[in-house]
């Protein structure tokens, strides 16, 4: 996983209901700048987001927030 902090990746958010709208995709220079805005902005205050790295790995919240606990505790 390490390798794709560095690589392109796509940012989505998804409502409490789990919907997705295609239009929400925000696409990042590197994974790592996508997990930083995920954990630092909170659209609509209830939207959670997932990742998609350059490789197609789907990472989900939590999977982000670990990345990103790693990422601050270094």
């Amino acid at each position: 996983m390490h390798a794709e902090l560095h690589k392109p990746a796509r940012l989505q958010y998804w409502s409490a209901g789990h919907t997705a709208d295609e239009r929400g995709i925000i696409e990042f220079d590197t994974l790592e700048d996508a997990i930083t805005f995920a954990m630092t902005q909170n659209p609509a205050n209830r939207e959670l987001a997932w990742a998609r790295t350059a490789s197609g790995q789907v990472l989900s919240p939590e999977q982000i927030a670990a990345l990103w606990e790693v990422s601050v505790s270094h």
